[in-house]
């Protein structure tokens, strides 16, 4: 809690000023403290931003140049591309190959009729509303229904009998009107989901109706009055009403008992089984068929339904059965449709047939797609006529292995001309600002002067002097690889035409000889081109051997950020080291804040009794002159 002082009361001193003045060494000495701890966290931040680059250099770039799977990279040229497609795995075998395609996979394919352009005239039933006439009403199947006497009988709460002939009153509005007029208030009549309902609305004790309507609704009750919520009885005669439609009406939501077929009819995609209910419609039927391993969908623009396998090939292949086959042909799936059967896929590798449910396939490390067929193949006798074999020639792809070591060289390149940036980046005169100080500043001015004061924060720092130089020395060794005759041979980088400059200040980036992007070295004869066109086989010893250049470069960096007591892992700095740094700066600044505030704490209760001391003295000397006034 801050102290509240009342200072310079007597004396009339500027007490707070003199007090900052006093402890201004102090002071200085904490904003010191904080200044450094300041540097301290900006030189960790470079070094969390240098080792983001150097682990992703070494996640990426150094493990795609240390991989032998990069210096046996291949390519294909075809005859004609338009029917093959082939991709060459590091394994594939060098030289002329052929490929013929007798048959391009494909999946099952069904095309039903059109249901909406026939002259079929069909009945849909659906629940009665109260708008339909009682004489309209029909039962589930459409017929219609006998509502005995076509009387029922409702007793008042005077205990008078009304009979009401549902001839005369022809809808359930009309029973209501009829309700009304007969003083029967609070008495309606309203058919909920098919079934005739009653209900007393009265609030009133005594305000009771019997009902009797057994043989036309199967009802028969008394309707209570009184407080409460109205009371109410449904009917179990299920009321249903039809209304005529043609083909041209169906759409996806009509039913498919509407159409003839019958609730319970089963529908089987090969031996996967689909049954119907009565609320299966058009849109729920194709929904149903999709879950049983292929695509259905109903077009209804089209009047038509669209099923096909899952997926390619024979095996994927169906048949939709049911159990009515006169079901099939009201919804155009039956001998009107047209069905394409799924194949396989076929092909010829130098002489040798494969097959397959897909169009690609993986064969002596390459990966072949047809595309089309390059002949006449009858599918009953096998014979294949009029081929024109697809030549495929694998090589060596010395452009894409080439290109995989100039975008090690250029990755390499930027991440030495980062570390050398930071290493010999100059220190400047300016120190971290004090609060103070930001508030006299904009926060442009802010931040160009931490920029300057960041400046040279991790010049001649030892461990980038170290990766800089232990980097350079693994690209400038030899590697010695064992021929193929048991002799063996000294191969440099410098030997494959990757160079350093003479220019020191490089710290050691490599340069390719005849590269079009090297403005140094462009007009050299370009070696590693040469070199990969003559012995391609020597590379993946070189770099990617056991004794490689690669190799020994990712052993190097995985050495460098193994956990120490001063780092933690995947950390090329002393990170550690650098947190206790921060926590002591820490500690420190407690320390000389707890000392200016009893500093400061000391020359206030000195003021403090210099100012009780001159009030006291006033006091005396007021009194001495209030005597001599008197006398």
């Amino acid at each position: 809690m801050a102290r509240v002082r009342m200072t310079g009361l007597a004396s009339g001193l500027d007490t707070e000023s003199m007090v900052k003045e006093l402890v201004q060494a102090s002071s200085t000495k904490v904003n010191k403290a904080k200044q450094d701890k300041q540097k301290a966290e900006w030189k960790k931040e470079a070094w969390q931003d240098l080792n983001t680059k150097l682990y992703n250099f070494y996640k990426t770039d150094l493990n795609t140049f240390r991989m032998p799977s990069t210096y046996s990279k291949k390519k294909t040229t075809l005859s004609d591309d338009s029917k093959v497609s082939v991709t060459a795995g590091s394994g594939t075998t060098n030289g002329t190959h052929t490929v013929s395609v007798k048959q391009i996979a494909s999946s099952a394919y069904l095309t039903g009729a059109n249901i909406k352009g026939g002259n079929g005239t069909f009945k849909s039933v659906s629940n009665a509303t109260d708008s339909v006439k009682f004489s309209d009403m029909t039962d589930a199947n459409g017929n219609p229904l006998s509502f005995g006497e076509g009387k029922i009988k409702v007793s008042g709460p005077e205990g008078v009998e009304f009979d009401i002939n549902l001839d005369d009153v022809k809808t359930v509005a009309g029973l209501n009107d009829r309700f009304s007029e007969l003083g029967l208030h609070g008495l309606t009549a309203s058919i909920e989901d098919g079934k005739m309902k009653f209900t007393n609305a009265n609030a009133e004790e005594g305000q009771d109706f019997s009902i009797d309507a057994m043989d036309a609704f199967g009802v028969q009750t008394t309707l209570n009055g009184g407080t409460g919520a109205a009371t109410s009885v449904t009917s179990d005669t299920a009321l249903y009403s039809t209304s005529d439609f043609t083909s041209a009406d169906i759409n996806k939501g009509t039913k498919l008992s509407d159409l003839g077929i019958a609730v319970g009819t089963s529908f089987k995609i090969n031996d996967k089984e689909f049954v119907t209910d009565a609320s299966t419609t058009i849109a729920s039927f194709a929904e149903g068929l999709s879950k049983l391993g292929v695509s259905a969908s109903f077009d209804a623009n089209q009047g038509r339904f669209y099923i096909n396998s899952s997926g390619a090939g024979k095996e994927n292949d169906f048949v939709l059965t049911s159990s009515d086959a006169n079901a099939l042909e009201v919804l155009g799936l039956g001998s009107k449709a047209t069905k394409v059967d799924a194949q396989d896929a076929i092909i010829e590798y130098n002489g040798v047939e494969y097959k397959g449910n897909s169009n690609q396939f993986n064969i002596n490390g390459m990966t072949i797609t047809a595309k089309a067929v390059t002949g006449n193949y009858d599918k009953e006798t096998g014979a294949f006529t009029n081929d024109s074999p697809i030549s495929i020639n694998v090589g060596n792809d010395t452009d894409g292995i080439y290109n995989s070591i100039k975008s090690f060289v250029k990755k390499y390149n930027e991440l030495v001309d980062e570390m050398t940036k930071l290493y010999n980046e100059e220190k400047t005169d300016y120190d971290p600002l004090t609060d103070d100080e930001k508030a006299s500043l904009s926060d442009n001015q802010i931040e160009k002067w931490e920029e300057k004061a960041k400046s040279g924060l991790l010049r001649r720092d030892q461990t980038i002097g170290s990766l800089l130089s232990n980097m350079r020395t693994i690209l400038n060794k030899a590697v010695t690889v064992t021929n193929d005759d048991g002799s063996t041979t000294q191969y440099t980088l410098a030997s494959l035409g990757i160079v350093t400059s003479n220019d020191w200040t490089e710290n050691g980036k490599l340069h390719i000889l005849g590269d079009e992007d090297d403005e140094t070295y462009s007009m050299e004869t370009n070696k590693l081109k040469a070199a990969l066109d003559s012995k391609p086989e020597i590379f993946s010893k070189v770099f990617a051997g056991s004794d490689g250049f690669g190799k020994q470069m990712n052993d190097y960096m995985m050495k460098a950020m193994k956990k120490t007591e001063t780092s933690h892992s995947l950390t090329f700095y002393n990170d550690i080291t650098m947190d206790e740094e921060i926590d002591d700066y820490d500690d420190k600044i407690d320390e000389l804040n707890k000392k200016l505030s009893d500093m400061e704490d000391k020359y206030y209760d000195q003021f403090a009794k210099m100012e009780s001391a001159m009030a006291k003295l006033q006091q005396q000397q007021s009194y001495l002159a209030s005597l001599m006034g008197t006398a």
